[in-house]
């Protein structure tokens, strides 16, 4: 027959006597049953050997006792219990501690979880699994210990992950039970982060147009004047500027090069043509 230390289910009393800022004894002294309240008298506040022990069965009612009076049976002073005497384990033992590692640490807390349980056959097993880790914790002599083992179990777990550096939002823990076994699983959750870029649609880009092509400026006369004379057609019915006109008349009016050009009836002729002429016609008369 196995059996629990009485310093553990007097550490269970302390602690949870503490969290309910010191309300709780007075309550279980009223709500426990007759024999679990001597029970809690003598095996557990009552001055006792440090090895000294409780035996099994009436260990485990005790235990369940409690966070029936207290919480109705649903287990969450059971978890807070736990989670409290696990993190002062690791609080003091910082070896135990896997930074970002919650399974790992969770996996450190087995020989603590053991401990209390004396001659009792207490499988607990920690492993990974694709969405995170199950924690399968069994009692095979005692059937109804695995609501406490799965309240327990979680405490544990949320005082690794706590420890590790897994926060609430990143890992989701619950706890199940399957007839002697009770599993604590871990869920990674996804951070919540929404990447803003890629969740907006990229707006439809537009192909950029060239920019006009503008006529190049010509860089010789003979270019230009040809620019000037194309503008003066009447085919584009727009008139040359004024000094441009005044130009181009000037140069139709200049004589070509070579012989004398005659004058027209009324028109001077230049005084070096008249000089050219005055000495052809002295020379002839000579």
């Amino acid at each position: 027959m196995g059996c629990i230390r009485s310093r553990f289910l007097r550490a269970v009393v302390e602690t949870v006597h503490q969290e309910t800022a010191g309300t709780a004894l007075p309550r279980l002294r009223e709500g426990l049953q007759p024999h679990l309240r001597g029970l809690l008298q003598r095996e557990v506040l009552g001055a006792h050997d440090r090895d000294a022990t409780v035996e099994l069965v009436p260990a485990l009612d005790l235990l369940l006792a409690i966070d029936r009076v207290l919480c109705g049976g649903s287990g969450v002073i059971t978890t807070r219990i736990a989670s409290a005497l696990a993190s002062r384990v690791l609080s003091l033992s910082a070896g135990l501690v896997v930074p970002g590692d919650a399974v790992a640490t969770l996996s450190h807390l087995r020989a603590p979880f053991e401990q209390p349980f004396v001659d009792t056959a207490l499988d607990y097993q920690v492993r990974r699994s694709a969405e995170g880790f199950v924690l399968e914790l069994s009692m095979g002599t005692e059937l109804r210990a695995a609501r406490w083992l799965a309240a327990a179990g979680l405490g544990y777990a949320k005082a690794a992950a706590r420890f590790s550096g897994e926060s609430a939002t990143r890992l989701r823990l619950f706890s199940e039970v399957t007839g002697d076994v009770a599993r604590v699983l871990g869920r990674q959750m996804d951070s919540g982060v929404v990447n803003v870029r890629s969740s907006i649609p990229a707006a439809p880009t537009r192909e950029r147009q060239p920019p006009p092509r503008r006529r190049p400026t010509p860089t010789n006369a003979a270019a230009r004047v040809d620019q000037i004379l194309s503008r003066a057609t009447p085919s584009h019915g727009t008139p040359l500027p004024e000094h441009e006109a005044r130009g181009i008349a000037r140069a139709s009016s200049r004589p070509p090069p070579g012989p004398l050009a005659k004058s027209l009836p009324g028109e001077s002729v230049p005084s070096a043509a008249r000089g050219a002429n005055g000495r052809s016609r002295k020379l002839g008369a000579s």
